[in-house]
């Protein structure tokens, strides 16, 4: 009995396992389409390439939420504790010649509440370097030492040669009017100036306008405020130095912003959006 049962169950067993050996037999025997296996080895990497692509770009997206979510709540914070909230000062102070933030040679307001970027000069002595009414007088004065060089050079070739007193006396007065314009304290300070190329340098220094929300330019002071004899902070209406991540942002946008108009405005965005938030009382 248990024979005649167990006949048909091995039967039952044994007929897919012949099945699938003979759907082997027969892949294998079969001639390999390399083209095929080219193409779909090609298609299956496209795919785990736009999957790792797509779950990246959430995991970056999300990041970035959270950043800027982040970023808007420390502005918000910061400016519960600020006596002016949302209204910064960036001041630019000559390293050498300053000693004091409140002798400081530029300030730049970003007032946010009233959506204004203010411009005001402080102390501009001895900073010929960056200022084009300063530089002008100078190159002014170079172009005179320059003609009185050549006067004196001509009159010099012309005595060698003719060995008058006449033009000896010509190249005499030349030399003393040259000796004494280029010795001068002013005549030194434009040789030191053309010797640093100043007269070709470019002014124009760029920064954020915030009542246009674009850039804009002051045309009367040159980038050469961005070298290392320069720095920028921070202040408040006292001009005590302050630092926050915001007045740091700031910083780095008015410095970067000024020889490159593309610098990213994100921490103008942040405040602005800060600031709805904070009167709105909307959630981030």
């Amino acid at each position: 009995m248990n024979d005649i049962i167990s006949q048909p169950m091995n039967d039952i067993i044994s007929q897919p396992m012949n099945d699938i050996q003979c759907k082997l037999i027969n892949i294998i025997s079969q001639p390999i389409n390399k083209y095929k296996i080219i193409y779909s080895v090609l298609y299956l990497c496209i795919i785990i390439i736009i999957g790792v692509f797509m779950y990246w770009d959430a995991v970056y997206k999300g990041a970035k939420k959270l950043s800027k979510c982040s970023n808007i709540s420390k502005i918000i914070d910061e400016n519960y504790y600020n006596e002016t909230p949302y209204v910064y000062n960036i001041i630019i102070v000559n390293t050498k010649n300053i000693k004091k933030p409140q002798d400081y040679v530029i300030k730049i307001t970003y007032d946010f509440n009233k959506m204004l970027t203010n411009i005001k000069y402080g102390n501009t002595t001895n900073e010929e370097k960056v200022f084009i009414y300063r530089i002008n007088d100078y190159a002014s004065i170079m172009e005179d030492i320059n003609e009185l060089q050549i006067k004196k050079d001509a009159y010099k070739k012309t005595y060698d040669e003719t060995k008058t007193n006449g033009d000896y006396n010509n190249y005499s007065k030349a030399s003393v009017e040259y000796t004494l314009l280029a010795n001068s304290v002013e005549g030194k300070k434009a040789i030191e100036l053309n010797k640093i190329k100043a007269f070709d340098s470019k002014f124009k220094y760029k920064y954020y306008n915030l009542e246009k929300m674009e850039r804009d330019v002051i045309e009367d002071i040159n980038v050469r405020i961005n070298s290392n004899d320069y720095k920028y902070y921070a202040v408040d209406n006292n001009n005590n130095i302050i630092h926050t991540y915001t007045t740091n942002e700031l910083i780095k946008l008015t410095k970067e912003f000024s020889t490159n108009e593309n610098h990213p405005i994100n921490i103008i965005d942040y405040i602005i959006f800060s600031k709805i938030q904070q009167k709105n009382n909307i959630d981030i």
